[in-house]
């Protein structure tokens, strides 16, 4: 099973569009799943420890995804860049090749 880092929209204008955002991770790490995959959806759960209003937390999540995204083959859901993909686009692309889309194949 290979493991794939789901990159996709989290920040948001209001409750619903982050409710929103949070319901796609979910679909994106169930469809993963699905796939065969084993899927890293690090914004899912960092955010339920991390204060993203508070930069230094949010930036220690950020270097925390980053080091995730570096073991795994990245998958980008986003028509804009995100703070997290500019982090991936960093990445050795032959150990995370970055892939654009709106689904998963295994």
């Amino acid at each position: 099973m290979r493991t794939v880092y789901i990159c996709s929209p989290y920040r948001a204008a209001d409750s619903a569009q982050l409710d929103r955002n949070i319901d796609y991770a979910q679909a994106l790490t169930k469809q993963a799943i699905e796939a065969g995959l084993a899927p890293i959806t690090p914004h899912l759960y960092m955010t339920q420890c991390l204060n993203e209003d508070k930069p230094e937390e949010r930036a220690a999540g950020m270097a925390a995804g980053y080091i995730l995204a570096q073991a795994t083959a990245a998958s980008s859901h986003t028509e804009r860049l995100t703070s997290m993909q500019r982090n991936i686009l960093q990445v050795d692309k032959e150990k995370s090749p970055l892939r654009y889309g709106n689904t998963l194949e295994g």
